[in-house]
């Protein structure tokens, strides 16, 4: 399997907005961090709104966001429950 620009950017796309999301709610919002998961979904939906759809794509970017939606969630929580202790 070839690297190609658009698969490195949307390895990119996946990775970098969950991770700034939760950094940044961890921060300064850590009692509102577990809105992160619903604030990736929604970027997801508007970076990958044409790959979403696309039939070819769709299997492989639904278990990709799944997958992602799943660690952030997980990080999300720890950090919340991580919180309220």
């Amino acid at each position: 399997m070839e690297l190609t620009p658009t698969l490195i950017l949307n390895l990119t796309l996946l990775i970098v907005p969950p991770v700034v999301l939760v950094l940044v709610f961890r921060q300064w919002l850590a009692r509102y961090v577990r809105w992160t998961v619903a604030l990736t979904a929604l970027c997801d939906i508007l970076l990958f709104w044409d790959e979403l759809f696309y039939y070819e794509s769709f299997g492989l970017f639904a278990v990709l966001i799944l997958v992602q939606l799943a660690a952030t969630g997980a990080a999300a929580f720890h950090i919340y429950y991580k919180q309220r202790m």
